[in-house]
């Protein structure tokens, strides 16, 4: 006897097509998430920890000996607010950040128009500017405090120049100790940055370059009506980093100062270093607070200013 074979439902069809669907839209929005799992599992742990842990002790006075510590209120803000030595590191931190941002913002913007030129061995300037990047931070800060010392390469050329009468180590003086420091960041930072802009460069049309020249105009002209507001993106990205980096300098000042002479190069984050090491901790945490407070004042207000000059070239 012949059967009529089972008619399924419409609605039923449907349904059990959309199974698969559903567990394929799932693990389309899963599977990102599980490879950024151990990033986020490390960040959280070794900076979203810590940060929550140093806002708890700004409000205790914690004793890290004993492992406890009693409920002090705005009392170790009121310690920093009163300190000489604070305000003497913020405003080195604010003359630090005065000296590196422009040179950060700019110099690295010239060096990379300069190497995206179609010109034989460009590709070994491009390697040769980046390798300050990949060197050691001891290394480099070792090396510029050897060309900062008396006897010093820096130090000869400007006796030569007729800027110093005798011979003088830039990192002893105390008007020229944040300044040099300054210029090795700068030139520490000069090729990550500088291939940042080498692609913002590359992602200019050469047809805006061609009808330029056309209608007349030179080199300059082309760079500062085309280049630079096409960089404006570029720009800001680099003035955020070199806030955020400006105001948690630390390793460079550490290795060839220490924050001397006579506190001439004390930024904030060697005065954090300086209470931790005296488990002064919860001054530690309050000032660690307000300079993560500004850092992030700082890279808004930046960034305000930056798109508010993008969109005025784009009206």
């Amino acid at each position: 006897m012949n059967r009529e074979p089972a008619i399924i439902p419409a609605r039923v069809k449907a349904k059990t097509e959309s199974v698969p669907k559903r567990k394929k839209g799932l693990m389309t929005s899963v599977t990102p998430w599980l490879f950024l799992l151990p990033s986020i599992l490390i960040l959280g742990i070794f900076l979203v920890v810590p940060i929550l842990q140093s806002f708890q002790w700004s409000f205790l006075d914690y004793k890290i000996i004993a492992g406890t510590g009693d409920f002090a209120g705005l009392d170790n803000f009121k310690e920093i607010f009163t300190d000489d030595k604070f305000w003497l590191a913020l405003i080195n931190t604010l003359v630090f950040l005065v000296i590196v941002l422009p040179l950060n913002v700019f110099l690295p913007m010239i060096l990379a128009v300069l190497v995206n030129q179609k010109l034989r061995g460009v590709s070994t300037f491009r390697i040769l500017y980046y390798l300050p990047v990949i060197s050691p931070m001891v290394v480099a800060a070792l090396m510029w405090k050897m060309l900062y010392s008396q006897s010093g390469m820096i130090s000869a050329l400007f006796v030569k120049l007729g800027i110093f009468h005798s011979p003088t180590n830039l990192l002893v003086q105390s008007s020229t100790a944040l300044a040099a420091v300054a210029f090795i960041t700068v030139w520490k930072g000069l090729g990550y940055y500088m291939i940042i802009y080498l692609a913002g460069l590359q992602s200019i049309p050469k047809d805006v370059y061609e009808s330029a020249s056309i209608d007349g105009a030179s080199v300059f002209q082309q760079f500062r009506r085309i280049t630079v507001p096409m960089l404006v993106p570029s720009v800001t990205l680099v003035s955020v980093m070199t806030i955020i980096a400006g105001m948690k300098v630390f390793e460079e000042i550490q290795l060839t100062t220490g924050g001397g002479p006579s506190g001439a190069t004390l930024t904030l984050v060697m005065y954090i270093f300086d209470k931790f090491k005296s488990l002064h901790v919860s001054t530690a945490s309050a000032a660690g607070l307000v300079l993560l407070i500004l850092a992030i004042a700082a890279s808004l207000l930046q960034m305000k200013l930056t798109s508010k000059r993008e969109d005025d070239l784009r009206a």
